[in-house]
């Protein structure tokens, strides 16, 4: 007789277990019917277990939404003290942030600009935080839970705008950087910046900029800058959306 194998699984389809440490073995988690979970987890399984959070701006308007910084140019990004999003991971935080994507609507120009361009980087540690930048809205998407954001509550960890930070430091990593136009910026343009996943592009998607995995722990930075050489004294304003899980 051949021998038989049974595997069985913890029923929590709907709520998070008491996650083990790492190498230590646990108990499978599966859902009501049986079903065995696997990662990696998609948008909507990431929601439903109250891992997935989005961000905005806080005011939808055409005029004030989300300014940028006056005239960013080269030299306010190599190296970085101009970001217009900030991401800094709270030092208490027991779990991992992982980027989905950020998406920018922009609304008003910033005059004169030659080009357009944007560079990111990583950081840990003490925060490069400095001054200025706007705090934005954290939304969970589930309405079936409670559960909200590591950043909830915290000061100065979720930005975007003219932000100011301080030096960097050794441990920063410079990710990449690129032209988006080889001209002045247009109202109306998005970008959206994809984070280890190639976009389903729609008709109004302008410009696309793919990113590697990005997986942030505790105290550590992720800065998002735009510029454009010989911009005038003339911010850009933005409407800004984005998406991150945690676990």
């Amino acid at each position: 007789m051949a021998d038989e194998q049974n595997i069985r699984g913890l029923g929590r389809d709907r709520s998070l277990p008491t996650p083990g440490n790492q190498g230590e073995m646990v108990v499978a988690r599966a859902t009501k019917y049986g079903e065995l979970f696997t990662s990696p987890l998609d948008r909507q399984r990431l929601a439903d277990e109250s891992s997935y959070f989005i961000a905005h701006n806080a005011t939808n308007d055409a005029a004030t939404t989300l300014a940028g910084h006056v005239a960013p140019v080269l030299a306010d990004v190599e190296p970085m003290t101009k970001p217009f999003i900030f991401i800094r991971v709270p030092a208490g935080a027991t779990k991992r942030v992982y980027l989905d994507y950020i998406e920018l609507d922009l609304v008003l120009i910033g005059a004169s600009g030659t080009e357009d361009n944007w560079a990111d980087q990583l950081d840990t540690g003490t925060t490069r935080w400095s001054s200025a930048g706007t705090a934005l809205t954290l939304v969970n998407p589930n309405m079936q839970s409670s559960d909200v954001s590591m950043f909830s509550g915290q000061t100065n960890h979720l930005l975007g705008g003219a932000v100011v930070a301080g030096a960097e430091s050794a441990s920063a990593r410079r990710l990449g950087h690129g032209q988006i136009s080889d001209t002045i910026m247009v109202a109306g343009d998005r970008y959206l910046f994809a984070y280890g996943h190639t976009p389903t592009l729609g008709t109004v998607d302008r410009h696309v900029i793919t990113r590697p995995p990005i997986v942030l722990g505790a105290t550590d930075q992720y800065l998002l800058a735009l510029y454009a050489p010989s911009q005038a004294a003339t911010a850009a304003v933005y409407k800004v959306r984005m998406a991150w899980a945690e676990r």
